[in-house]
């Protein structure tokens, strides 16, 4: 690995395909000429990735369509972050995986457990789409949002183009890769930070709560609510807050310990949001 690699992700899988149950550690490698991981005693089916945010691909913007709005949030677009929409789709031309619609239920807070003071969001975001499209064989990338530690939000999984971000012109949400085996229905939103080593910046939870409460206007939700989510494919059910962090899918240190502790005022707060007037 080129020393100037600006982070590394190694996961601990079982049988799993998808997000399932998984350890993730992350750290910056300036400098580094390897790196070395150490896992448990027994551990299998173990994979390692390396993300270069720094000297991967590079990406040619377009000046048109790169800033949306939901309601008063601002946002950047797939096209702005310089998403290559070449890898949602198989050699022979069909989707990998074709989107899916079905209505909003909850919300799922997670951490990407990378570096903090990332000097590159966008670089570091496609570094995660291939990640998540490729490697993982997903096809997309699997948050439906993204937030850099500057504040500024990034429209993550495809979902057409007659809708708001992650929504079909129905209000319908498509699904995503967030939370293995509860996806469909469940909306995620992820800050480009590691919550474990530090708290998410002020910008980035100020557009975090701004973001949420945006969202439980647009879909009539109760940010502070204690909710039974279904899941429409399969109809098994679980007990969860509407805006509830990955760790309470499934066993896995994501959103991180500040964060995850933080959500009980992030509910209160994006509460209060939707008392605001939108512009």
């Amino acid at each position: 690995m080129d020393g100037a690699a600006a982070g590394l992700r190694g996961r601990c899988r079982r049988g799993c395909r998808g997000p399932g149950e998984e350890r993730e550690r992350a750290g910056a490698a300036r400098g580094a000429a390897g790196y070395e991981l150490r896992l448990p005693d027994g551990a299998t089916d173990v994979r390692s990735t390396a993300i270069d945010t720094v000297n991967g691909p590079a990406a040619k913007v377009a000046t048109a369509a790169t800033v949306g709005r939901i309601a008063d949030v601002e946002y950047i677009t797939r096209a702005g972050w310089g998403a290559d929409e070449s890898l949602r789709f198989k050699a022979d031309g069909t989707e990998n995986s074709p989107q899916a619609y079905y209505p909003a239920q909850v919300m799922t807070v997670h951490h990407t457990a990378g570096v903090n003071g990332d000097p590159d969001p966008a670089a570091t975001i496609r570094s995660y789409y291939y990640l998540h499209a490729i490697t993982n064989d997903w096809g997309d990338i699997g948050y439906h949002y993204l937030i850099d530690e500057a504040g500024l939000v990034y429209e993550g999984r495809y979902s057409g183009t007659d809708g708001i971000p992650a929504h079909d012109a129905d209000g319908k949400m498509v699904t995503a890769f967030h939370t293995s085996g509860n996806n469909s229905g469940n909306l995620g939103i992820a800050l480009l930070c590691n919550s474990n080593e530090q708290p998410p910046t002020a910008a980035a939870r100020r557009s975090l709560v701004r973001l949420l409460g945006a969202l439980s206007s647009y879909h009539d939700f109760d940010p502070e609510a204690a909710v039974t989510f279904v899941n429409p494919v399969n109809g098994v059910s679980k007990n969860v807050q509407m805006i509830n962090g990955h760790r309470d899918w499934l066993s896995t240190e994501c959103p991180g310990t500040t964060l995850y502790g933080d959500l009980p005022a992030l509910r209160k707060d994006a509460a209060a949001e939707l008392s605001q007037p939108q512009v």
